[in-house]
């Protein structure tokens, strides 16, 4: 099976049967003999994927097949990207992979389309909001709520950076220190920059030359975002804390790092994904309480308990579409309404789980208002009892930050 093929399989579950791209990723990439040319091309692909409809709807008379589009938009993306081979050889090879795949019939109609982009690229639409979505290959809709809300020209700005290629990472306190670390990373020759920013974090380039001490449990990947919501939080040693949508459990981690006797509670609504916080908290070294429960249902005898509540609650994913660029993928504006139901619910839930003093944060990785700034709005307004001690919004800059919303909150009971 050619790599090509591997690709199309893969990206034919992600759009067919709407599969997230890095579960079918994983579960395919060991049939490629080129793991990293496929995975390239397959997150490139899904990256590219708004703007790749544009250019097929500008080229075509009509919408092809399924299978047809999969296999222009491989094939554009290895004109456009892939510098290694050659217009022709993009062209050829994705004809021939139409071939590979019993689409005999389309091979035609592949290898005319193709050649004309080579040629000449469709222009670009003339309206300044249409214009972005394609560059910046972002559905429509989601370029519109942002210039709404932010304004064209800052949209422009943070969905046009390209995403940071070092993943951010932590030392665990509790296995080693930052100097350990970072003398093993220099001994592995790996590449890396200290994260100015938070307190024994870093950035690093993945790959096998930090896996042993990923797998040790002497670090772990953890989003400067998600850092710094876990900060927000300020658990203290001999704090109880409630992680109210855990999985995979980074946050929780993170609260039970802090000291000896910080007890965590880490729950979540689907049995596997508790499996994943256990072995989360295995590799790292530390314990945690998991427990399955739904956060939109009201739980009577976890009243008043907690000094920490957290809400990361489900949300559209928006903010890490660079990372995650299938994110955009099968989402209309009409979903937003359903989700802020869900969390509205779970901060509910969550403020009567707080100790009188004690502390509220919600988050999410998305940045639009109805999801953050507004649902706070309204929980302050019918909860008196709480008042906000801080809220902050981070956008995609390029340099390690994910787009994320985090608030803050205290219970005064006045």
């Amino acid at each position: 099976m050619s790599d090509l093929k591997v690709c199309y399989n893969i990206l034919s579950q992600v759009y067919k049967q709407q599969t997230y791209g890095s579960v079918s990723l994983t579960s395919r990439l060991n049939e490629a003999k080129n793991r990293d040319f496929v995975t390239r091309l397959v997150y490139g692909v899904l990256g590219n994927n708004v703007k790749y409809d544009y250019y097929i709807s500008q080229m075509t008379a009509k919408k092809p097949q399924n299978s047809a589009v999969i296999l222009l938009k491989i094939g554009m993306y290895c004109i456009e990207c892939m510098d290694s081979m050659p217009d022709y050889a993009a062209v050829n090879n994705t004809v021939e992979l139409s071939k590979e795949i019993g689409k005999q019939g389309s091979s035609g109609f592949i290898n005319g389309v193709l050649k004309a982009f080579c040629r000449q690229k469709p222009k670009l639409p003339a309206d300044e909001v249409q214009r972005l979505s394609v560059i910046a290959s972002v559905p429509l809709w989601v370029v519109r709520q942002y210039a709404k809300q932010f304004g064209l020209e800052r949209t422009r700005e943070f969905l046009e950076c390209k995403p940071f290629e070092l993943e951010h990472a932590r030392v665990n306190t509790k296995k080693t220190d930052m100097q350990t670390v970072l003398k093993k990373l220099d001994d592995a020759g790996a590449e890396y920059i200290i994260d100015e920013e938070c307190e024994n974090c870093f950035f690093v380039r993945n790959g096998q030359k930090v896996r042993p001490l990923f797998d040790a449990g002497l670090i772990t990947f953890q989003s400067l975002t998600s850092v710094k919501c876990c900060l927000t939080a300020a658990v203290k040693d001999g704090d109880e804390v409630l992680d109210m949508c855990a999985a995979p459990g980074g946050k929780s981690v993170f609260f039970a790092a802090v000291g000896d006797n910080v007890k965590v509670l880490s729950c979540d609504v689907y049995h596997h994904r508790l499996e994943l916080i256990q072995q989360y908290a295995r590799r790292m070294g530390v314990k945690l309480d998991v427990r399955l429960m739904d956060a939109t249902v009201y739980n009577k005898s976890l009243t008043e308990s907690f000094d920490v509540v957290l809400c990361d609650v489900p949300c559209s994913g928006l903010g890490v579409a660079a990372k995650k660029p299938d994110v955009y993928l099968f989402k209309e504006k009409d979903m937003i309404f359903g989700l802020t139901q869900t969390q509205a619910k779970i901060i509910e839930n969550g403020a009567r789980y707080v100790k009188q003093g004690g502390t509220l944060v919600y988050s999410t990785c998305t940045l639009l208002k109805e999801e953050n700034e507004e649902i706070i709005k309204k929980f302050l307004k019918q909860n008196r009892h709480f008042k906000l001690d801080s809220q902050q919004l981070f956008l995609p800059d390029g340099k390690g930050s994910d787009g994320f919303f985090v608030a803050k909150m205290r219970r005064t009971d006045k």
